[in-house]
């Protein structure tokens, strides 16, 4: 039986395990993990008072606009959704495209993991912030493009989403926001693969996060979603609930306000706003999310 030091030194020399099913299976792990988990609080009352409201909508409880957008798409397809973009094939082109990526850009790899933990975060922010930046483009062109709306749309049927609803989307937006984004950064970055499969993970899982509707204090410590540029989870919630349409959308960023704020597109009516440009502006809106927050 090959032994597990023999595997991972296979895998070390094969550009196509390395940077193209390895991506695939860190996608697959962060969200499904996550999502089910967020699920299981969802179903639980434990989060109840941390679930994101709007006054727009009369305070009605989270939960009543989940069940109402289920009727109109069910969960179990939203479920078959998730699983068609991950398990499906155009996860795996996504994947073989990110080993050539990398075979021509040749990284030189000689472990999976940096020397140390300072190039380890280093590595992991500039991932995250490089990350976001494409995906902040990818998902605005969406909303700029009255082709690529058509497809984006498919996403924004879902106007009060759950975790499952994540990756409830067309394969085009999966690579604009996804595949691309990740590619970029990976090309940018150079990271040694243990970190670019932990970033990927990750930010797959954060993604559930900000898709639950679940705005606990909590859930931020433990996702870093109160240091600073950090976006937290009500941050896309309103890009749901006000950004249903093509053109002049708001909150396009996941990870950070930091491109929103930088280029014109920061949502004043956002839940908590992360910066004092932000909180300016929706005091000058006189609207903002209200949820109660009791944990």
């Amino acid at each position: 039986m090959m032994s597990l030091a023999v595997l991972s030194s296979a895998w070390l020399r094969s550009p196509w395990l390395l940077w193209g099913i390895g991506p695939v299976i860190a996608s697959v792990v962060g969200f499904f993990v996550a999502a089910a988990l967020l699920e299981l609080l969802l179903f639980s009352s434990w989060c109840d008072n941390c679930l994101i409201t709007y006054a727009s909508s009369s305070n009605t409880p989270r939960k009543q606009l989940m069940a109402a957008t289920h009727k109109r798409i069910p969960l179990r397809k939203q479920v078959r959704g998730c699983a068609m973009t991950l398990l499906g094939p155009n996860n795996i082109v996504n994947g073989m495209g990110l080993a050539l990526l990398m075979l021509w850009a040749k990284p030189n790899v000689t472990a999976w993991m940096p020397g140390t933990a300072v190039s380890f975060l280093v590595q992991f922010v500039a991932l995250s912030l490089v990350g976001d930046f494409g995906l902040y483009w990818g998902h605005r062109v969406q909303h700029e493009s009255k082709l690529l709306w058509r497809l984006h749309s498919k996403h924004h049927a879902i106007d009060t989403p759950s975790p499952f609803s994540t990756l409830f989307i067309d394969p085009t937006d999966a690579a604009l926001q996804g595949a691309i984004p990740f590619a970029f950064a990976a090309l940018v970055v150079r990271p040694a693969p243990g970190v670019l499969y932990l970033y990927i993970a990750a930010r797959i899982a954060e993604n559930a996060l900000n898709h639950s509707g679940i705005d606990s204090p909590l859930l931020d410590l433990l996702t870093l979603k109160r240091l600073p540029l950090r976006a937290p989870a009500a941050f896309h919630d309103a890009h749901h609930k006000y950004c249903n349409h093509a053109h002049k959308a708001s909150n396009y960023g996941e990870s950070f306000w930091l491109w929103d704020w930088a280029f014109g597109t920061l949502c004043p009516l956002s839940g908590r706003a992360a910066s004092k440009a932000a909180a300016v502006a929706a005091a000058a809106a006189g609207q903002e999310v209200k949820h109660s927050r009791k944990l």
